[in-house]
């Protein structure tokens, strides 16, 4: 009996024991969930920003490329024949006309006197015809094939002596023949090449640009030209393409040196500087570039809402203040740290740089 009786007090105090852990524990909970309950929303997370102001911005367009000649003509031989002479040397300046190449003109000049001869006879025999035709004492006909006979052979002479001219290889322009390609006792066939000329009055500067820099530029705006060997000149456009390059897609462009007597040679490296008017701009500081998930360029900026939203620039300028930047508003609050972490829409407590508020 004593056993039945302990055994009931056993699990009487197991059901009372339960019981008091679950008050317990539900208690514990509402004590914590209340207070949790009670709090607000998150805060917004500050923002480091920058304010930042458009204003006017003197747009210059820089191209870098290479001096080259005005004209650069490989002089060719018009017939065959041999090399009997090379009288200019060199790296000396030529006027127009002036024998580069002589041929050996063969039978090419008993050819013109040939063809003289032919020619004198016709002749003869034609005034013969026309005096006898208007005594009426020979047919019309012979008159018209006598003359006939004089044009074939007045072609033939004007032939040979085009020939027997084709012996000697003229310069075509002024110029300073650069390379001899012929020496005497070479045998040139038509089109083989005598030398070169080139005319380096003026001196140009051959360079290429971007499409966005093309639609900048026309022909006759001035320009000023920088060597690589520190020399300035002023120069002015004569060349704006508008077809761009199927290898490269710039558009070529072309300035006249104005070197005066400045002596220039081809070749050399040259940055080119065209002043392309005035745009509204603002200069922001590279670091606070930044990429939207399309891969486009452009900042992070602050509304007036506080939220943040991505705006999409066009570089136009780069100098080491920074980068001058078109599509900005003229006055803008930009995000200076962080700005590849912030989505658009967040709201965020703009702070500016040094901790005050903007």
């Amino acid at each position: 009996m004593n056993r039945s009786v302990l055994i009931a007090a056993v699990i009487l105090a197991v059901i009372v024991s339960y019981f008091g852990v679950r008050s317990l524990m539900r208690g514990s909970i509402g004590s914590e969930v209340a207070p949790a309950a009670a709090e607000g929303p998150a805060p917004a997370p500050d923002a480091i920003v920058v304010t930042a102001q458009s204003q006017p911005h003197s747009l210059t367009v820089r191209a870098k490329g290479r001096t080259a000649p005005d004209k650069s003509v490989t002089v060719k031989s018009g017939t065959a024949g041999t090399v009997i002479s090379t009288p200019v040397r060199e790296g000396n300046f030529v006027k127009q006309g002036t024998l580069l190449c002589g041929v050996d003109v063969e039978a090419r000049s008993a050819r013109v006197k040939e063809a003289e001869a032919n020619r004198n006879a016709a002749k003869v025999d034609f005034e013969a015809a026309a005096s006898l035709a208007a005594k009426g004492l020979a047919p019309a006909n012979r008159e018209a094939a006598a003359r006939a006979t004089l044009d074939a052979a007045e072609a033939a002479v004007n032939s040979a002596k085009v020939e027997l001219g084709r012996t000697q290889i003229r310069a075509p322009f002024d110029g300073i023949f650069e390379q001899r390609l012929a020496e005497a006792g070479d045998y040139l066939s038509p089109g083989s090449p005598c030398g070169l000329l080139v005319d380096l009055s003026p001196v140009i500067v051959s360079a290429e640009v971007t499409e966005a820099e093309a639609g900048l530029l026309k022909p006759g705006m001035m320009a000023n030209a920088l060597l690589a060997d520190g020399r300035t000149f002023p120069a002015k456009l004569r060349y704006v393409a508008r077809t761009a390059s199927p290898q490269t897609r710039t558009f070529p462009i072309e300035a006249e040196l104005v070197a005066g007597d400045a002596p220039v040679a081809a070749g050399v490296s040259a940055t080119l500087n065209v002043p392309a008017g005035e745009l509204p701009a603002t200069l922001v500081a590279r670091s606070l570039l930044t990429l939207s998930d399309a891969g486009q360029l452009g900042v992070r900026l602050v509304q007036a809402d506080n939220t943040v939203s991505f705006a999409p620039i066009r570089v136009i300028d780069e100098t080491p203040d920074g980068a001058w930047v078109t599509g900005l508003p003229e006055q803008s609050t930009l995000v200076a740290i962080g700005q590849d972490y912030l989505n658009d829409g967040v709201k965020v407590r703009p702070v500016a740089q040094g901790g005050a508020r903007p």
